[in-house]
């Protein structure tokens, strides 16, 4: 199964940047402004078990933003998260399980934005789908799966030359799996949680 969710986040990836390729002949009727951004940044779960045992986990990304004239747009791109930590132990086991955890997420947004100068502000929500997977050495246990959930945005971009620029970005998760974890004594496991990301991008 992790070897097909793989190819899927591969497949939907060359997608994605098939989407960017594009941008270029969409962005030259100049009705339609686009921006691309490289980003690293952190996230953290919202279940504080998930937080005690991964922390804040590495985030990397491709944001694909098109505004028209109206300042309203869509946004889409791509986001990877990895992370290891230690499980605590199962029913008083003195064993420690070593365990993995990634996910891709790819979202598509409604957005508007207010602009000034070389300063831009902007909200979004709308759906991502998310494949994940979390895996235990040691022990026959692994959670991998997909979802269609939520995610908002807020995200500010700053002019540094004509055409590059800074952006910072927060965004929300809500990822209900509907998988029951051991990890959380039986209940149900929802990867929702805050991303902080920044990055550097051009306007195409």
């Amino acid at each position: 199964m992790d070897g097909r969710i793989r190819k899927m986040g591969l497949a939907i990836t060359a997608l994605v940047m098939g989407l960017w390729w594009l941008c270029g002949p969409v962005s030259s009727a100049e009705a339609v402004e686009v921006r691309t951004f490289f980003t690293v940044g952190l996230f953290n779960f919202r279940q504080p078990e998930f937080r005690e045992l991964y922390g804040g986990l590495p985030a990397f990304g491709v944001v694909v933003d098109l505004f028209t004239r109206s300042n309203l747009g869509l946004a889409t791109g791509i986001d990877y998260y990895q992370a290891r930590g230690e499980a605590l132990t199962l029913e008083g086991e003195p064993a420690v399980y070593p365990v993995k955890f990634h996910r891709w997420t790819f979202p598509l947004l409604l957005k508007y934005r207010l602009v000034s100068g070389g300063f831009q502000l902007a909200a979004g929500a709308g759906l991502a789908l998310s494949l994940y997977d979390e895996t235990w050495s040691g022990v026959e246990l692994s959670y991998h799966g997909r979802k269609i959930h939520f995610r908002a945005e807020m995200a500010t971009d700053v002019r540094l030359l004509s055409r590059l620029y800074l952006r910072a970005a927060l965004t929300w998760d809500s990822i209900p799996t509907g998988v029951s974890s051991l990890l959380l004594g039986g209940g149900r496991v929802n990867l929702a949680g805050l991303g902080l990301q920044a990055g550097i991008g051009t306007r195409i």
